[in-house]
This record gives C-alpha cells, sequence and structure tokens, in this order.
C-alpha cells in the first residue's frame, strides 16, 4: 500500500493539477489543491529582510511565488531523494478514501490537520 506523507507528497490528477495531503488516516487521505495549501506556508512580512530575500519577485503576479514552490516540490518530488514523491490520483484512489477540501474553505483553519514536517 502506498505510504503518503502529509504536507510532502504531491498528487497530480489527469487534468495538470496538483495536490497536497493535508491528513493520512487508516485507509483515508484528505488532499487540497497544492498552491492553494502553499500559500498558507509563508507570512508576507514588509520587513527589510523579507524585501531583500525576494527581491527577485518585485514588480510580479502574486501567485509567481506560490508557483515557483509547487514547481520546485514537483521537480523534486519526481527525483527518488527523499524530497517527497509524486502520485497520480487513480493510483492513490486504489489504495485510499480520497475526501477533497474545498479551495476557499481552506482558508479557515490551513493547519488544523497539523503542521509542516509533522
Amino acid at each position: 500500500m502506498l505510504k503518503i506523507e502529509p504536507f510532502k507528497d504531491l498528487i497530480q490528477d489527469d487534468r495538470g493539477n496538483y495536490y497536497t495531503a493535508v491528513h493520512v488516516e487508516e485507509g483515508s487521505v484528505t488532499l487540497v489543491n497544492a498552491a492553494v495549501e502553499r500559500s498558507y506556508r509563508m507570512l508576507m512580512e514588509f520587513t527589510e529582510e523579507y524585501t531583500r530575500k525576494y527581491a527577485d519577485y518585485e514588480h510580479q503576479f502574486i501567485g509567481k511565488m506560490i508557483m515557483d514552490s509547487v514547481r520546485h516540490d514537483v521537480v523534486f518530488a519526481m527525483k527518488d531523494d527523499g524530497h517527497g514523491r509524486l502520485y497520480d490520483l487513480h493510483v492513490v484512489e486504489e489504495n485510499y478514501q480520497v475526501n477533497f477540501i474545498n479551495m476557499i474553505e481552506f482558508y479557515r483553519h490551513p493547519r488544523e490537520a497539523g503542521s509542516i514536517g509533522e
């Protein structure tokens, strides 16, 4: 059986959408859109340090930083070096009961299922 790691592994559907598992328990996995989940990983703080760290994103769309994070995780999940895994949604559905969090509702409790690294 697959062993999906919450907040680490990515699941891709046949339309090119990516999902993050935010909760896994006996035979059940809860997924949310990966870009939505990534948008809640970092606080925007307009400090000098933040401005220096993210200077390359000045005059860019807000979503670029988020999509760069998803793209980075997808690239590393495709490798076999322990940076997460990439699963096809159909394979996940064969091994788990899959539940989806509506992306409009995710903002209410984005870390309710656990925190990064747990």
